[in-house]
């Protein structure tokens, strides 16, 4: 366990237990967090705010455990930082499934969007993973959704990118080839332009 886990997992379970009549077991720091993690939530609103940038950086870096403990202690799981991006979205981006399943299982909404627009389904294609692809579309992503900075689309974030697997799969969830950003490029453009010609060509054979 990294110095961070540790520290939020002691700080979070010297607060819960703090909060009942029982006496505080100091043996070690190990010990106190299994006994916090395992108390009811009725407590939690005594708990003090958990620093929403410990939170986006756990959800951003794959820090499982922190935003486990952080959900058992109520935080909201679409909080927003100033870029008005939730944990999901920074999740997301990285790739990291269990903690994005975590999150919906919480409550985690995909329909939201941050500053340009973009949404955790968006930050999600410009990656590999798709299984975690394949679990938000599932739960009801867009494979068609717009963002308002450069008008980019899934397909173009994953064509951008050169991920075969994740192109393929939007293109047969219907994802459209036919669209075009700001600029009038599509996303087989992307692809040739940035030296992915199978990718390229594969988009270019949905075209109408």
């Amino acid at each position: 366990m990294d110095i961070s886990r540790w520290l939020f997992t002691f700080l979070l379970a010297i607060v819960l237990l703090g909060c009942s009549d029982s006496k505080t077991d100091t043996n070690s720091a190990n010990s106190t967090a299994s006994q916090a993690s395992k108390k009811t939530l009725a407590h939690k609103d005594a708990l003090p705010s958990i620093p929403i940038e410990f939170i986006m950086d756990s959800a951003l870096n794959g820090n499982v455990e922190a935003i486990s403990l952080a959900l058992e202690a109520g935080i909201e799981p679409n909080i927003v930082d100033e870029n008005g991006r939730t944990p999901l979205m920074l999740a997301a981006f990285n790739g990291h499934t269990e903690i994005a399943e975590r999150l919906l299982e919480a409550g985690a909404r995909l329909d939201l969007r941050d500053s340009t627009n973009r949404t955790a389904f968006m930050f999600a294609c410009t990656g590999s993973n798709l299984k975690l692809i394949t679990i938000l579309h599932r739960r009801g992503a867009s494979v068609n959704d717009i963002d308002s900075h450069e008008s980019w689309t899934p397909l173009m974030f994953a064509a951008a990118e050169g991920h075969h697997d994740v192109v393929q799969y939007l293109l047969d969830n219907n994802a459209d080839p036919n669209a075009a950003d700001v600029d009038g490029e599509t996303a087989a453009m992307f692809a040739q332009s940035r030296g992915f010609p199978e990718i390229a060509a594969m988009i270019q054979a949905r075209m109408k």
